[in-house]
């Protein structure tokens, strides 16, 4: 019987499905470690871990393999030349999900997957965190910066005002010359009279 048919399909056919993992793994592959959601991250690591699984064999059947679905050279590079090195002397497991929380928007459950840094460095910090200025000279120069940014910013905003005024202007005058021609063609009256002619107003034309 067809149970549990519908595991793991993400939602979308199976050609954008292939496709979509493709790129995961070409990513994952180039960067260790990916932002994603636990869903995509679960069929991912059921995806990548048999590649690295080829990564560790080398040879011309295992190369093959893997051609025909990482296209990218420097993915396909540091499978074989890296990460089967460094997982010669370890039978499956390698790569891991963690939790980061939910994405702003729809909600959904985020996960960091990364492949298994090499043994003895599995617990260091797995996000790179930026730098923070520690020196006077950083702190004055992130201060500068952040404050040509806010003045900058507050500058556009200021050329985006005046340019809406002017086209609000435009708008407006357009609008009163499309007026007057009405009422000038229509023979309504206006401060410049009726806009008929003499004849017109006899009803000779």
């Amino acid at each position: 019987m067809r149970h549990l048919k519908l595991r793991g399909q993400l939602g979308v056919p199976t050609f954008h499905r292939m496709a979509m993992l493709r790129n995961l793994l070409l990513s994952l592959l180039k960067y260790e470690r990916i932002q994603t959601t636990i869903a995509r991250a679960k069929q991912l690591q059921r995806f990548a871990d048999p590649m690295i699984e080829l990564g560790k064999r080398n040879d011309l059947s295992a190369i093959r393999q893997v051609r025909e679905t990482v296209h990218d050279k420097d993915a396909f590079q540091k499978l074989f030349q890296v990460y089967g090195p460094r997982f010669k002397d370890r039978h499956g497991g390698y790569t891991r999900i963690f939790k980061l929380g939910v994405r702003h928007g729809d909600a959904a459950q985020m996960s960091l997957i990364e492949i298994l840094p090499a043994p003895g460095k599995e617990n260091e910090p797995r996000i790179i965190q930026t730098k923070r200025p520690e020196t006077e000279e950083e702190k004055t120069k992130a201060l500068e910066t952040k404050k040509a940014k806010k003045e900058a910013k507050k500058q556009d905003k200021h050329l985006k005002k005046q340019e809406s005024k002017a086209q609000a202007e435009t708008r407006k005058a357009k609008q009163k010359q499309d007026v007057a021609h009405s009422h000038v063609s229509q023979g309504r009256k206006t401060d410049k009279g009726t806009g008929r002619t003499r004849a017109t107003k006899k009803g000779l034309s």
